[in-house]
């Protein structure tokens, strides 16, 4: 278990036995272009009380086929007032086919350029959102904003809505008097009559740029203009500015303060300065990402707004980041179709981490890819497993999941390592400048890191692009006769790719202190690195510079490891032997990790994974280690001990958590402490939890962590109180965690029949919940509803996680592993209660006068349970 470093959704989608694709799922191609579209302006008249909007469309076209007679644009839901054709004689009624989708204009062949006038209204069902309070949400401001990807632009504008056509656009907004607008490019006009009368803006986008990244936002908004980024030689300067909700102002600066630094870091690392002429950041409610990167003005959801204290521990920077490196990664060089989007979001989850390494550190990059790492192999351990570059989808939005994100950005840094630096970045220099402003898929990526080294490449891509999986490895490392062995198996299973080429290193250290490092190329299933050493090694670390994404079991001596998380020359190193260590329980292993806990010199992230490493030993060493951890002044070290006591089901870890539950300077750590309680699984929790039900918290972060702990309590009284929360009006946040309580509370019809009722809901996130709290729940009587919603789905997201629950329903799959979780949990409980009673009953014998006698012997029993 690691400690989250990132708090943020970003502009994502939400087993390892099912597969990716679909029954019924066709294999999706890029879509022909039969003509090429240069410029599109767009006038809008926003009508809020009809959530609705006229528009006046201006496409102009080029042709490209000599014997295509239709121009297609997508367009979905409109009622047409007007088409017209202009080619060269002025505006003319057209001729054109419209079925509710595709809009079809009729095109001479003697046509070779034109434009097309679509005039029409549109009641967009995605695409473009209106925003207004209501009863239950009195503070809900009234705004419009668009998010178009990954295929939405078509509902609310007439557009080639594929990410391969890229034009220049200009945008004229009226709008209601007194309100801000928003949109791609430079600002042209802005009239403000006096009176009611509406307000005007106009944008202009002179560089070409997909549909997908068009963006409307119209409301009110508090304006914050940052210092400008100063980039290329000679030095241009990027105006950068931020729009936040009225009077939030100080979290506005405090959130987007390193935007400038970012894009001058950005520009120096790419040798690619900022493509664009400004930057904006606008927050609006109740967005369905956490941020979208629109060309030049990125929308953030409004949890990206930190207060003071939330500030604490949670950081901006990630999300920030994410979005800034899509303006190169994305905006400026875009994927030819979205099989290759990892192009897109790999990169912007790779430059998260060069941004935090650059403002905290190499630690700080390495604890970050530690934690995509787990997050990528929760989803192909749990989900599914598949190539990252994928033609069978159902929708685009299905590809937009761990594999696209955190498996593409692992991917770049395992490439980064393989190059070097200073190879690496000429080569991305070389794939960004080599394709500026155009259309690029995964092969050229590799050719272009190839021109540069001189290196081929294809298996690296081969095996980690094209193909699904990743390294199952187990390591052995032992040292006899003089000879230090490390030993590595491949135990993935074959069909995937059934082996991995991948460098084995390792970094030794002897008593000296001297660290050497050593390599091989490993490319079969068994492999051995073989040294011949005058002495045994102190410590001996396996992939030093994390250059093995995969699964790894470690195999070393106690006494290695324990000097590993001493001495180890990185915090990777320490909390990686600490990670190791938590497989063992014996004296001096919890001493070493008491230790390293209780080091305040010592890298946050090294505390914590120590910390986890007690909570799953437990014990009453780790369990002392651990309370004397709460009090510790760094929040994030507070919180994993606050987490690892949540393992020890005693009177006593629910009494040293109660004073975290109730106030911490954290809302973290409060909202850490709170599922915890609910884990140690003791009656008194119960009144502990329902206290913090209603805390008011940034992002409702402890609510949600509160909801968390009833979940993990179990206790059906809590049942009323987790439905109340779960009710539209409660912050969204706060009901999510509610829904998935639900189902881990109550197998209740009425439960069930409220929850198929929230599969209605406005929130996308919401409703991908409700689905997956009722595959847990398993009750057969919820398919008919789940079809019923899986019907009128538009979002694709949801649609695609009913699929995947009415496939696991129907074949009882959900079912069959609630109940062997639940057998589960009930054998754990019944061994952490045997190894307790045993702990007593060695600690009123003999051997209870000699420390390390009884350790032993607890050791021993809980390694028999484990096993």
């Amino acid at each position: 278990m690691t400690t989250s470093h990132r708090l943020h959704a970003r502009c994502s989608a939400a087993g390892a036995g099912s597969p990716f694709t679909l029954s019924g799922t066709e294999r999706k191609y890029e879509r022909s272009r039969p003509f090429t579209i240069s410029h599109l302006a767009l006038e809008l008249t926003l009508d809020f009380p009809r959530k609705s909007v006229a528009g006046v469309a201006t496409i102009e076209f080029e042709r490209v086929s000599a014997d295509e007679r239709q121009f297609e644009l997508d367009a979905v839901g409109f009622e047409l007032s007007r088409v017209e054709l202009h080619a060269g004689k002025g505006w003319e009624r057209a001729s054109y086919e419209y079925d509710g989708d595709r809009l079809r204009v009729s095109v001479p062949a003697r046509v070779k350029r034109g434009r097309v006038r679509v005039r029409y209204r549109a009641t967009p069902r995605r695409g473009m959102y209106f925003l207004a309070p209501d009863e239950q949400v009195k503070d809900r401001p009234v705004q419009v904003w668009t998010q178009c990807q990954d295929e939405d632009a078509r509902h609310f504008m007439p557009c080639h809505d594929k990410p391969h056509v890229k034009m220049t656009t200009e945008l004229i907004a009226h709008v209601p008097a007194g309100f801000t607008v928003l949109s791609n490019g430079e600002l042209a006009r802005r009239d403000t009559p006096r009176g009611k009368k509406p307000w005007t803006y106009h944008f202009k986008m002179n560089e070409p740029h997909p549909s997908y990244l068009m963006t409307l936002v119209a409301g009110h908004f508090d304006v914050i203009e940052d210092r400008a980024a100063r980039v290329g030689v000679p030095a241009r300067e990027i105006p950068v500015t931020y729009y936040v909700p009225p009077g939030k102002k100080a979290d506005g600066a405090r959130s987007f303060g390193e935007t400038p630094r970012m894009i001058e870091l950005f520009s120096r690392l790419t040798g690619i300065p900022f493509p664009w002429s400004r930057y904006s950041q606008i927050v609006v409610s109740d967005f369905i990402f956490g941020g979208m990167e629109n060309t030049t003005a990125t929308t953030m959801y409004e949890y990206v707004l930190l207060d003071a204290r939330a500030a604490l521990d949670a950081s901006s920077a990630d999300l920030v980041a994410h979005e800034l490196a899509h303006q190169w990664f994305g905006d400026h060089v875009t994927c030819r179709d979205w099989s290759h989007a990892w192009l897109n979001e790999g990169f912007a989850t790779f430059f998260e981490h060069l941004e935090r390494e650059d403002r905290l550190g190499r630690d700080e990059y390495d604890y970050g890819l530690h934690g995509d790492l787990a997050a990528y192999l929760g989803e192909a351990s749990g989900r599914y497993r598949r190539a990252i570059v994928c033609r069978d989808y159902e929708h685009p939005i299905d590809l937009f999941d761990r594999h696209l994100y955190e498996k593409g950005g692992l991917v770049l840094h395992m490439l980064r390592r393989e190059l070097g630096d200073e190879v690496f970045w000429r080569g991305i220099h070389a794939y960004l400048s080599g394709h500026a402003g155009g259309i690029v898929e995964t092969n050229d990526l590799m050719r272009a890191l190839e021109g540069v080294s001189g290196r081929s490449l294809e298996r690296f891509f081969d095996q980690w692009v094209y193909r699904p999986g990743h390294p199952e490895l187990r390591v052995q490392i032992s040292y006899e006769h003089g000879l230090l062995s490390v030993s590595v198996k491949q135990t993935q299973a074959s069909g995937e790719t059934a082996v991995f080429a991948f460098p084995l290193e390792i970094e030794l250290a002897d008593h000296a202190g001297k660290t050497r490092r050593f390599s091989k190329e490993v490319t079969s299933a068994n492999d051995a690195l073989v040294l011949k050493l005058g002495e045994r090694p102190l410590w001996v670390a396996f992939d030093p510079d994390s250059r093995v994404m995969g699964e790894v079991t470690l195999e070393v001596p106690a006494d290695l490891l324990r000097a590993q998380l001493e001495r180890g020359t990185t915090a990777r190193e320490r909390w990686a032997a600490a990670e190791a260590l938590a497989k063992r329980d014996d004296a001096p292993t919890v001493a070493a990790l008491a230790q390293a806990l209780g080091n305040r010199k010592e890298a946050w992230m090294v505390r914590a994974e120590a910390a986890h490493a007690l909570g799953r030993i437990k014990g009453a060493e780790a369990f002392a280690a651990l309370r004397a951890e709460l009090g510790d002044p760094h929040p994030k070290v507070r919180r994993a001990a606050a987490s690892a006591l949540g393992n020890f089901r005693s009177p006593a870890a629910a009494e040293a958590l109660a004073p975290l539950v109730k106030k911490d300077p954290s809302y973290l750590v409060e909202a850490e402490a709170s599922r915890a309680l609910g884990r140690t699984r003791q009656p008194a929790a119960l009144k502990a939890l329902l206290g913090g039900l209603d805390r008011a918290s940034w992002a409702d972060v402890i609510r949600a962590g509160t909801l968390d702990g009833l979940s993990a309590l179990r206790d059906e009284r809590a049942v009323p109180e987790v439905l109340e929360r779960s009710r539209y009006g409660v912050p969204t946040r706060g009901r999510r965690a509610a829904i998935a309580a639900l189902a881990e509370l109550s197998t209740e019809r009425k439960v069930r029949e409220h929850l198929e009722l929230l599969l209605d809901d406005h929130d996308p996130y919401l409703r991908i919940d409700v689905v997956r709290a009722l595959e847990s729940m398993g009750d057969a009587k919820a398919l008919g509803a789940l079809r019923r919603a899986l019907a009128r789905e538009l979002d694709g997201r949801v649609a695609r996680r009913i699929r995947e629950a009415l496939r696991s329903m129907s074949d009882g799959g959900a079912a069959d592993q609630k109940r062997v979780k639940d057998e589960l949990e009930t054998l754990r409980g019944e061994l952490t209660e045997l190894k307790a009673r045993l702990g007593k009953l060695e600690g009123s014998g003999p051997a209870a006068k000699s420390p390390r006698k009884a350790a032993t012997g607890r050791g021993a029993s809980a390694r028999g349970a484990r096993s």
